[in-house]
C-alpha cells in the first residue's frame, strides 16, 4: 500500500473541487483530513442552501425544490464522497474497494498527476498492469502541458515491467524522450531520465541528458541548482580517481545557479551553492562563497560553514574571529556557545570560557556536560566560591551523578571545607561504583584520602591512600612517590605503624631520588626510631638540595634543628628553629608547633631538654 503522496490541492474556481494527493501525506494523519474533507463538504452544502433556500420563519413552508444542488454541487459533492470513502477504505485495508471509489474520482479529474499516480498502484494489484498503464496514459492526455503525468508513467513502468522477461517495454524511454523534448526547462525531468538511464546501465545515454540540461538558457537559478544535483549522480565526485574531471563537469551547473540569482534570493541561492561545494570536496570555492555572504549579508549560516572550513584548514586564528562573531549575532545559541568556550579552554584561557558556558546554560537549560566544564574552567581561575555554587546547583540537578559529587568535594576542599568535602566524596564514589568506575582511579583515592587526613580520620585516610598506591600505573611513578611519602609521613606524625612508614618513605626516594621533601621524610623517619645521627645525615642531605629555600621548606629547618637538639646541640637548634620561623610557613598549623618549639628551647623547658 503506497502512502499518500501530497498535501491537500485546493484549485478552480469558486465553490472549487477540492482535491489530495498523494506523496507525502501518511496515515497517521487520515482522520484529520477526512474531519477536514468532512466540515468543507459541510460548508458547501449550507453555503448552497443560504442562497438557495427560503428559510426565513414566514408563513409559507419552504418548497421541496429549495432544498436541492444544482448540478455542478452536485457532482462536487458526489465527487468528495467518493475521495472521503476511498480515504476510509485505505485506511482499514479494504484497498479493492478504495480503489473504485479513487477511480471515480479520477474520472472527474484526470488531470490529477499525483492522484493518477496513486490509483494505478492500486490498480496493478487488483486489475493487472494494463488497467493502470491506461490510467496514466490517460492523466498524459489530461494535462499535457506539465511533465508530471509523463515521469509518472516512465517512472511505473520502468518499477512494473512487463510479466514477460523477453517482451521489450519501450514505455519508459519514449515517456522520457517526449518529456525532454516538450519541457527542456524542468529540472526534474533531467532526474527522472539519469536516473532511468543508470539504472540500465545506459552511463553515456545520461551524459547526453545532462549535456542536454548544460545547454539549456535558464534563468532560473533553482534549475540549475536542481541539475547540478543530478550531474553528481552521472560524475560522482566521491571517486577520487576522477575527481578533478568531475568537478569540472558538475560545478559549471552551480556557477551558472550563481549568475542566475536575483538580489531577491542571492543570499539562498549562493548559500546552497556553498554548502554543496563543502560536500563535495571543493573547500576553496566554498570558503570564498561564504566569505562573500558573511561580508554582503552578515548570513549566520554562511559564518556557522566559514568556522568549520577554517577550523579544517587549520586557520585558528580566522575560525576563533568568525566564531566570535557567530556567539555575538546569536548569542541564544547554545551549541555555538559551547564551542566557542571549548575553543578558549584549547588557548588555556578559562577566564573567557567561563562567560560562554553560562550563556550555554541559561540558554539551553544546562546538560551535565555544560556544568562540569564550567566547573573545571572556575577551578583553573580558582573562583572557587563560585564553583561550590556550580557544583550545588549540579548536585540538585543531576543527584545520581558520580562527577558533579566529585567536583563539588574539590571545590570545598579549596576552601578547606573538609566535611563536606569528605561527604561528597563519599557520594561520588558511591555513585560512580555502579556507572563510572573509571573515576574511582589512584588520583581520586589520593584526594579522598588526604582530605580525610584533615579531618584526622587517619584510619579512612589511610585506606584511601593504599587504595591510590595500589591504583598507580607504573609509568606515574611521580604520583606513586608522592602518596607513598604522604602516607608514611602521616603515619610518622601519628606515632604508628613506624616500620610501614619507613618502607614507604624508602620506595618514594627510590622512585623519585634527591627530592628534599622526601629526603626530609627519611630523616625523619630516622628520627622518630631514635637513630639521630643517622637522622641528621638525612635532613643536612636534604637542605644542601633546597635552593632556594622558600617558606614551604621550614618543617625541613624545624626538623634538622629538633634533630640538634636530641644531639645536645642546643645552639644549632636555636639557630635552625628561629631560620624556620623567620621563613613564615603559610601552613598555620606548622608554624604554631615552631614557636612553641623556639619558647620552650629558649625557656629552656624540662621537656624540651628531654627531647
Amino acid at each position: 500500500m503506497a502512502p499518500l503522496r501530497s498535501a491537500i490541492r485546493w484549485y478552480r474556481d469558486a465553490g472549487c473541487l477540492v482535491m489530495l494527493g498523494f506523496r507525502s501525506v501518511g496515515r497517521a494523519l487520515r482522520p484529520c483530513l477526512l474531519a477536514c474533507l468532512a466540515a468543507f463538504q459541510a460548508s458547501l452544502l449550507s453555503s448552497h442552501a443560504a442562497t438557495v433556500a427560503d428559510l426565513s420563519l414566514g408563513p409559507r413552508a419552504a418548497d421541496s425544490s429549495d432544498l436541492q444542488l444544482s448540478s455542478g454541487a452536485a457532482t462536487r459533492a458526489d465527487v468528495l464522497a467518493h475521495f472521503s470513502a476511498a480515504l476510509q477504505f485505505e485506511s482499514s485495508g479494504k484497498l479493492r474497494q478504495a480503489l473504485d471509489h479513487y477511480l471515480a474520482v479520477f474520472k472527474a479529474d484526470p488531470t490529477n498527476a499525483d492522484l493518477a499516480s496513486h490509483t494505478a498502484v492500486l490498480a496493478m494489484q487488483f486489475q493487472g498492469r494494463a488497467a493502470a498503464m491506461k490510467i496514466l496514459e490517460d492523466a498524459v492526455q489530461a494535462n499535457p502541458k506539465v511533465p508530471a503525468p509523463l515521469l509518472n508513467l516512465a517512472r511505473f513502468a520502468s518499477t512494473y515491467p512487463p510479466a514477460d522477461l523477453f517482451e521489450k517495454d519501450e514505455v519508459p524511454a519514449r515517456a522520457i524522450a517526449e518529456a525532454l523534448s516538450k519541457f527542456p526547462g524542468h529540472a526534474e525531468v533531467y532526474e527522472m531520465a539519469v536516473m532511468l538511464h543508470l539504472t540500465h546501465n545506459e552511463r553515456d545515454k545520461a551524459i547526453e541528458v545532462m549535456t542536454q540540461a548544460a545547454n539549456q538558457n535558464s534563468r532560473d537559478p533553482q534549475y540549475w541548482l536542481a541539475t547540478g544535483r543530478t550531474a553528481e549522480r552521472v560524475w560522482p565526485l566521491g571517486q577520487a580517481e576522477f575527481g578533478m574531471e568531475y568537478r569540472q563537469r558538475v560545478a559549471p551547473f552551480f556557477e551558472n545557479a550563481l549568475k542566475a540569482a536575483t538580489k531577491s534570493d542571492a543570499e539562498q541561492v549562493t548559500l546552497e551553492v556553498a554548502r554543496q561545494y563543502l560536500l563535495t570536496n571543493d573547500p576553496e570555492r566554498a570558503r570564498q562563497l561564504c566569505e562573500k555572504l558573511s561580508a554582503e549579508y552578515s548570513s549566520l549560516e554562511a559564518r556557522k560553514l566559514l568556522y568549520r572550513l577554517y577550523v579544517a584548514a587549520d586557520q585558528k586564528e580566522k575560525a576563533l574571529a568568525t566564531l566570535e562573531q557567530i556567539v555575538k549575532q546569536a548569542p541564544e545559541d547554545a551549541d555555538q556557545q559551547r564551542l566557542l568556550a571549548g575553543e578558549y579552554d584549547k588557548l588555556k584561557q578559562p577566564e573567557n570560557a567561563i562567560p560562554h558556558l553560562q550563556a550555554a546554560i541559561r540558554s539551553g537549560g544546562g546538560e551535565i556536560g555544560d556544568y562540569v566544564k564550567l566547573g573545571w574552567e572556575l577551578y583553573q581561575t580558582k573562583k572557587f566560591d563560585e564553583m561550590v555554587r556550580v557544583g550545588q546547583r549540579s548536585v540538585r540537578l543531576f543527584p545520581d551523578h558520580p562527577l558533579v559529587h566529585y567536583q563539588l568535594a574539590i571545590a570545598h576542599r579549596e576552601r578547606e571545607e573538609w566535611a563536606p568535602s569528605v561527604k561528597h566524596f563519599a557520594e561520588a564514589e558511591h555513585y560512580a561504583g555502579s556507572t563510572q568506575s573509571e573515576l574511582l582511579d589512584y588520583h581520586f583515592y589520593y584526594q579522598f584520602g588526604i582530605t580525610l587526613e584533615r579531618l584526622s580520620r587517619l584510619e579512612d585516610a589511610s585506606r584511601m591512600l593504599e587504595k591510590s598506591i595500589t591504583l598507580t600505573p607504573r609509568e606515574e611513578a611521580r604520583s606513586a612517590a608522592n602518596t607513598m611519602n604522604f602516607l608514611g609521613y602521616m603515619w610518622l606524625d601519628a606515632g604508628t605503624h613506624l616500620d610501614k612508614a619507613g618502607e614507604l618513605i624508602s620506595k618514594a626516594n627510590e622512585l623519585l631520588p634527591d627530592q628534599p621533601a622526601y629526603i626530609d621524610s627519611l630523616g625523619w623517619f630516622h628520627y622518630k626510631k631514635g637513630n639521630y645521627p643517622g637522622a641528621l645525615k638525612e635532613l643536612q642531605r636534604a637542605e644542601t638540595l633546597m635552593q632556594p629555600i622558600t617558606p614551604e621548606d621550614a618543617e625541613i629547618l624545624e626538623h634538622i634543628g629538633l634533630t640538634h637538639q636530641a644531639l645536645g646541640d642546643k645552639a644549632k637548634a636555636l639557630d635552625y628553629l628561629e631560620r624556620a620561623q623567620a621563613l613564615k610557613t603559610p601552613d598555620e598549623k606548622a608554624r604554631k608547633r615552631i614557636d612553641d618549639e623556639l619558647r620552650k628551647l629558649k625557656n629552656g623547658s624540662p621537656d624540651t631538654e628531654k627531647k
